[in-house]
């Protein structure tokens, strides 16, 4: 996710945004928690309604192990916890502890913390700890990294697994070319061109929060 200082607002328009809001019933009180305490550090979040199309997505290929790159305190592990469903697995890691300690209060008993390990350290360091393949990947870390976090985990995704990330529209930033364009969205321009030039990959991007790239891995 992006940091405080560079977090940018959602590219939908805000009464459509409303609107859509507006057909969705009462949610897990779990996640207005998580919204309060966001809102109380300044902390971006991925927001519901990308975290429902993770969890669609994640269903849609039958995830039962999910890998995240970018966790924070597992707001959007919550979605994936949901998708993967009892005896399922969401990882991810942070750097940290305090995120780890925010997740264990928020998360308490909740069913889904059963489901949800945030390890403490670098994701891909964790990752390399972990055994077996994953059925989905959600890249949500430093955006000039995306390119080269994308390439050392894709080789750990089954075929027909997704590559998830999140900001790639980043407020629109990513369509206006210039010359003094800061490093995340140099790294989100290069990221979206890598993407759909890449041979192992069939790609689109949601518009959807600030920009949701869905891409399915067809070959090794």
């Amino acid at each position: 996710m992006s940091s405080p200082t560079d977090s940018v607002s959602s590219i939908l328009d805000p009464v459509v945004k409303q609107y859509l809001e507006s057909l969705h019933g009462e949610e897990d009180l779990l996640l207005d928690r998580m919204e309060a305490y966001a809102h109380e550090r300044g902390f971006p979040l991925i927001g519901r309604a990308s975290g429902r199309w993770l969890a669609l997505l994640a269903r849609m290929v039958n995830a039962r192990r999910v890998f995240e790159v970018g966790s924070g305190f597992g707001y959007s592990a919550f979605f994936f916890a949901d998708a993967v469903g009892e005896g399922g697995e969401v990882h991810g890691a942070d750097r940290d502890a305090w995120e780890l300690e925010a997740h264990r209060d928020l998360y308490g008993d909740h069913p889904f913390s059963s489901r949800v390990y945030i390890h403490l350290g670098e994701a891909l360091d964790i990752l390399d700890t972990l055994p077996g393949v994953f059925d989905a990947f959600l890249l949500d870390c430093d955006k000039e990294a995306y390119v080269e976090t994308l390439e050392k985990v894709l080789p750990r995704l089954r075929v027909g697994g997704l590559i998830l990330a999140d900001d790639v529209l980043w407020g629109g930033r990513v369509t206006r070319e210039t010359g003094d364009d800061d490093p995340s969205t140099r790294g989100l321009r290069d990221f979206n061109s890598h993407i759909h030039s890449h041979p192992c990959l069939n790609v689109e991007i949601l518009p959807v929060g600030d920009g949701l790239a869905v891409c399915r891995k067809v070959s090794e």
